[in-house]
């Protein structure tokens, strides 16, 4: 690398600390070794800042390098090196009295291995491996290093052994190699020797297990610029794969009332990339690619993406960061049996890109980075451990525009947060701990990904067409332009409407808002469906005999969740398969010891031993955990808390952003208090206060993200209805969504994702004892409001008129001139608008102008509107030549205001919001249309909204800002006329003209 052992004993010096990478693992010729590798850098700093350096004009190699593996089998406990540590402990730990070890994810306490120090050459990397026909989950082993320098051992170092990192798990993915578990690899520096110790649950050593050391070798380290021009590469192929294609089942769509929208809501169509960012290649960071398999590249494809770090130290130079790279491409090849490094990019702590798997940056090359989804994203890797300190803002700012520019390239926004993928929903922009039971990318990363998403998707709006300066359009209207004033024909007979497809101004298949932000832009707010419960399936009668009732997740471990029920007259509880549609089969493996619980819940996977677990109420007054074997069968129960004070419970999944399934509980009904998982199921937490409900509330449901905004949340029943209220990711439950009522008539109602998603679906029993399944529709509500490049003075009134220049796209037409004229900015079908075009002046006398969709039956986009005391009046729309002459709207006219697939009621009466536009209502008094399912006034409202069909039911609704709130709600259309009852959509408006 052109740096010299005495260079860097003196860099370890100024910093007063070394660093070392230890890997432990299997070696693909199935020998347990513990590994050192050694890149060139140093020990972390807590500030995690970095110096400032020229990313496009940086060090880097100048020729393959080939690291060389030293691989140590670890047969058991090295007599000698135990004597020489203090306080080492070599006999095995007796089981507690009462306890049952066998299959418990606790945290490992037996020692089962210890090596003799190891010498460590160059600046090394190190690992622990075993052989694959060990089977360890996470937390059941723990591995350490500690090194040694001058004379002088360091303390322990954990090093991460994640089972969810890595290529597919039939351990011949990649090329035919034997795959070794193991741990990641651990960055140890420049030292003298290294030692590891191994810790497992049951006091078992893992066969084979090896310790491999690393040596990255060292080569002649230059400044270059970045070799990879990403401006220069070809169009990228997302359909080139050298694998079979991959096959991806979407959310199931079931006969329904209401039509479900798969795939991404968020993508943008047409999208134009991001810009290039710097990238290093693999050969400036030396790479032998000998060390490769070569027969294995496989391409598949892009629909998210993964942020990781490697767990290295934080304090390596510019120069070193060949070399740490190194160590971890030789350690994921030579030792773990990879085909590749397994990450498709890496990031150094000085914003610097590097290329990582070989493919090509531009394509869908699959990595061994995510397991379950290698195939479907990409990956960077932070080098650097975030869980102990804060990324540098270049790092950040590195994966903002990488991720900006890989999306782009696939027409995927960086904000999307609704993404079908393989067999779940995720963001465009994910962390490693979002698929797995993992601690990656770190603590201090993970909290940053919200903040990347946002820099990304600013990059990639920047990046879409821009339009010049937006002033008041000076172009004439088109010769012979009809006068908006002039005496409209003679109404003619509505003809049969073939209403337009609902159109997008972000290219999705929901409808928008529009509104003026208080800065004075214009901004587009995608609504994305409205969260709920439609899809009804009816299952068999006699569920009436069973007092107790719970869906439980997938207990049988069959991939599809179940049913677990209690016969009332014998005491006997079975599991109910479920078959991933809603159909429940057959009970299986009876137990009677539910027999004297009052009451038990599903618990996800309480005790983190990857099977579904349930909670249960003693009649003692007892909690208890019934541990999941994942075939059915429950084992001996646990104690959890001896003196249980609450009546009344639910497994909510992680609610306090710790990675642990939590628990709700209440006693009165009405205060709910948070109880948090503890000790990997063992124990749990203090109860702290969430909320207090009203109080008619007379249940409580739980399971996860029930409004698939990525949070959990918790249901409860108030009176008839079922309202949810959503949680924030860290201990606090805030607004109020739904209400559901689809939930009317069901009692021992639970939930569990029982429709082959994610989403949790309600399970219930009716009154004539059918078991019911109803199906979350796996929508969310209103986006956040994009980014703007529209900002006109003047603006009286803002219509979404749909697509009127007929060109694919939503558009939005703004009145200026003191309401006189009209003005047209296309949509460009990404959130943005391009240059705008004039539809006439002369507009200032009408009032009451609405975009109405086509009710001339042309095809095209029309809008309605009257003069002082005149009678309502359609303008029909003549795409960018403005309109054609004015027509009498007839007196039964059919209309929907702004963009939606149905027609609203005929006959309807008229009235005006705040901003003089209309919505067509179904009666003749508007407050008696606008008064909710209960009977009651419906709250003020200063703005309604009409965009047609907001929640997929088919039925145009009505989109409605609540006075001095600013919260939207949505006032759901009835096939019959009227409205049901409201449902929350978004806060934050109070400050928006909102339009449409």
């Amino acid at each position: 690398m052109g740096i010299s052992r005495s260079r860097y004993v003196t860099i370890c010096q100024q910093f007063l600390v070394t660093a070392v990478v230890l890997v432990v693992g299997l070696s693909a010729a199935g020998v347990m070794t513990l590994q050192i590798v050694a890149p060139d850098a140093g020990e972390p700093r807590a500030t995690g800042l970095a110096p400032a350096i020229n990313v496009s004009d940086a060090y880097a190699d100048t020729a393959p390098v080939s690291p060389k593996v030293h691989e140590v089998k670890v047969a058991g406990i090295d007599a000698q090196a135990a004597k020489e540590i203090p306080g080492v402990v070599t006999t095995p730990k007796a089981p507690a009295a009462g306890s049952a070890r066998t299959g418990k994810a606790a945290e490992p306490d037996q020692l089962v291995a210890l090596s003799a120090p190891t010498p460590v050459h160059g600046y090394g990397t190190v690992g622990v491996t075993w052989s694959p026909s060990t089977h360890l989950a996470d937390g059941q082993i723990k591995v350490q290093v500690r090194t040694l320098k001058d004379g002088t051992w360091s303390g322990w170092t954990n090093v991460k052994y994640d089972a969810e990192e890595g290529p597919s798990t039939d351990g011949k993915a990649e090329g035919g190699r034997q795959v070794r578990p193991g741990t990641d690899p651990l960055l140890i520096g420049e030292v003298d020797e290294v030692q590891m110790k191994a810790e497992t649950v049951d006091g078992k050593l893992p066969a084979d297990l090896q310790l491999a050391v690393i040596d990255p070798g060292t080569g002649k380290v230059t400044k270059q610029a970045a070799a990879i021009d990403t401006s220069k590469l070809p169009a990228s192929d997302r359909t080139a794969t050298s694998a079979a294609p991959i096959e991806q089942t979407a959310p199931a769509e079931t006969t329904s009332t209401s039509t479900t929208a798969s795939g991404d809501t968020a993508t943008l169509a047409a999208m134009t990339v991001a810009p290039k960012p710097v990238i290093y290649s693999r050969a400036q960071w030396g790479a032998n690619e000998a060390l490769r398999d070569k027969s294995s590249l496989r391409y598949g494809t892009i629909q998210t993406g993964f942020i990781h770090h490697t767990v290295n130290a934080n304090d390596y130079t510019a120069e070193q960061v060949p070399a740490l790279i190194r160590g971890i491409y030789a350690y994921h090849t030579q030792t773990r049996g990879w085909s590749d490094i397994g990450y498709n990019f890496l990031v150094d702590r000085f914003g610097r890109i590097w290329e990582g798997r070989y493919g090509g940056v531009d394509r869908p090359v699959v990595g061994a980075h995510t397991l379950g989804y290698n195939e479907y994203s990409f990956a960077m890797s932070a080098i650097g451990n975030y869980e102990i300190a804060q990324p540098p803002q270049a790092v950040l700012d590195a994966y903002a525009s990488l991720f900006a520019w890989k999306l782009s390239m696939y027409n995927i926004r960086a904000d999307a947060s609704h993404l079908w993928v393989k067999d779940r929903y995720l963001n465009a922009i994910n962390g490693h701990r979002d698929v797995g039971q993992t601690a990656c990318p770190g603590k201090y990363l993970y909290a940053k990904i919200p903040g990347i998403r946002v820099a990304a998707q600013t990059i990639q709006n920047n990046a879409q067409t821009p339009i010049d300066p937006v002033t008041l359009p000076k172009i004439p209207p088109p010769a012979g332009l009809p006068s908006p004033t002039q005496a409209p024909a003679a109404a003619p007979a509505q003809p049969a409407i073939s209403f337009p497809q609902r159109s997008s101004v972000v290219g999705s298949g929901w409808p928008d808002m529009f509104g003026m932000a208080p800065n004075g832009t214009i901004q587009v707010v995608p609504t994305e469906g409205v969260a709920d419960f439609t899809t009804r399936v009816t299952n068999g009668a006699g569920w009436n005999n069973m007092d107790q009732i719970a869906a439980v997740g997938d207990v049988t471990g069959d991939g599809r969740s179940d049913v677990l029920a209690r016969s009332a007259k014998t005491g006997v509880t079975r599991v109910y398969p479920g078959d991933g549609a809603g159909r429940i089969g057959r009970g299986i493996a009876a137990t009677k010891a539910f027999a004297n619980v009052q009451m038990f819940v599903g618990a996800r996977d309480f005790n983190r031993d990857r099977h579904l677990d349930v909670v249960a109420r003693n009649k003692a007054g007892a909690l208890l955990l019934f541990r999941g074997a994942g075939n059915g069968v429950f084992k001996k129960p646990i104690v959890l808390r001896r003196n249980w004070p609450f009546t009344k419970m639910v497994g909510v999944g992680d609610l306090n952003g710790d990675h642990q399934p939590d628990l709700v509980a209440t006693t009165d009904g009405r205060s709910l208090y948070l109880v948090p998982g503890a000790s990997r199921g063992t124990s749990v937490g203090r109860p702290t206060r969430l909320i207090t409900l009203p109080k008619a509330a007379n249940a409580l449901l739980g399971w996860g993200d029930v409004n698939n905004d990525g949070r959990t949340d918790v249901l409860a029943r108030v009176g008839s209805l079922t309202t949810g209220y959503s949680g924030n990711g860290a201990s606090k439950l805030g607004q109020g969504f739904g209400p559901f009522d689809a939930l009317a008539g069901l009692k021992k109602v639970t939930l569990a994702p029982m429709m082959g998603s994610y989403a949790p679906d309600v399970v219930g029993r009716d009154a004539a004892g059918h078991l019911v399944v109803i199906a979350n529709n796996g929508l969310r509500t209103a986006s956040a409001p994009l980014a703007s490049n529209l900002a006109v003075a003047g603006v009286s009134q803002l219509l979404n008129v749909g697509d009127w220049d007929r060109d694919g796209n939503a558009d939005v037409v703004v009145r200026v001139g003191g309401g006189d004229q009209l003005v047209l900015y296309p949509g460009l079908g990404n959130g943005k608008f391009g240059r705008s075009r004039s539809l006439g002046a002369g507009w200032k006398n009408v009032t009451r102008l609405a975009a109405v969709g086509d009710v001339t039956g042309d095809g095209a986009p029309d809008l309605l509107g009257a003069t002082a005391n005149g009678p309502m009046t359609i303008y029909p729309g003549a795409g960018t030549n403005g309109f054609a002459a004015p027509v009498l709207a007839p007196a039964s006219m059919r209309t929907y205001n702004q963009i939606g697939a149905p027609s609203w009621s005929p006959g309807g009466a008229v009235f005006a919001s705040a901003d003089g536009s209309f919505v067509p209502s179904t009666g003749t008094d508007p407050a008696s249309a606008l008064r909710m399912a209960n009977g009651t006034v419906a709250p003020a409202y200063d703005t309604y909204i009409g965009v047609g069909d907001v929640n997929g039911d088919g039925v145009a609704d009505l989109l409605a800002r609540e006075s001095g709130t600013g919260i939207m709600w949505l006032l759901p259309g009835k096939t019959s006329g009227g409205f049901g009852s409201r449902m929350w959509v978004a806060n934050g408006f109070a400050g928006y003209q909102l339009v449409g």
